[in-house]
């Protein structure tokens, strides 16, 4: 209930600065949970738990804005109506990404093979598609898959789009660390994150616009 209360859709819902650095927070709390009671599963359950105790934060900030916006009853763009809740879920997303590619880097090898080992399969998984498939198409159809599956999950249960959120961030956060590992830890991770920003920024702004709009049509109706 703690860590539930530190987040208000009403109240903080403009503040990505705050929602960043409670991301960082929650994401380390519930890595460290996940290692501590469910140890075989520790990737899969750290993703469950921040999803648990983000969704009422995200629920309450969907509300707000489609009241909002049904009340000012202006007719903008997706973008500049909904910038406010992009803010929300990109300070969400990269709060875990710092967090985790932080703790897979400075963490030994053998607690990060059991801390992320679902997360480093996935990686190694979507790396053989890529390499033996057509690249471009692999990143296409990836990035439309995710579009549609966050704006289902958000339609249909708020958990859905943040534990595909959440999911995805972990995903990143292991290849990151795989790489910053590589090139000497710590000081690799700018290098590492500039290596996904050619296709990653696309693939994220698919899930947030799908969980955006899943959600604000859910409310609606």
């Amino acid at each position: 209930m703690v860590l539930e209360r530190l987040l208000s859709g009403k109240r903080n819902r403009k503040q990505p600065m705050l929602i960043f650095f409670l991301s960082i927070l929650i994401s380390i709390i519930s890595l460290f949970i996940s290692y501590t009671v469910f140890k075989e599963n520790t990737g899969l359950f750290t993703v469950v738990i921040i999803s648990l105790i983000m969704v009422p934060f995200m629920n309450t900030m969907m509300r707000y804005e489609e009241a909002e916006t049904e009340e000012s009853g202006r007719n903008e763009g997706f973008f500049k109506r909904h910038g406010d809740i992009i803010l929300a879920y990109t300070a969400l997303f990269l709060g875990m990404i710092f967090a985790m590619s932080i703790v897979f880097v400075i963490l030994p090898d053998g607690v990060v093979e059991k801390v992320f080992d679902q997360q480093v399969a996935e990686v190694k998984l979507i790396q053989g598609k890529f390499t033996f498939g057509s690249q471009f198409l692999d990143i296409l159809a990836n990035n439309f898959s995710v579009l549609m599956l966050a704006f289902l999950f958000s339609f249909l249960l708020g958990t859905g789009a943040v534990l595909i959120i959440s999911w995805n961030a972990s995903v990143l956060s292991a290849a990151i660390g795989l790489i910053a590992k590589s090139l000497g830890g710590i000081s690799g991770i700018p290098v590492a994150v500039l290596t996904f920003i050619p296709h990653g920024s696309f693939e994220i702004l698919a899930y947030f616009i799908g969980s955006i709009a899943g959600g604000l049509v859910s409310v609606a109706v």
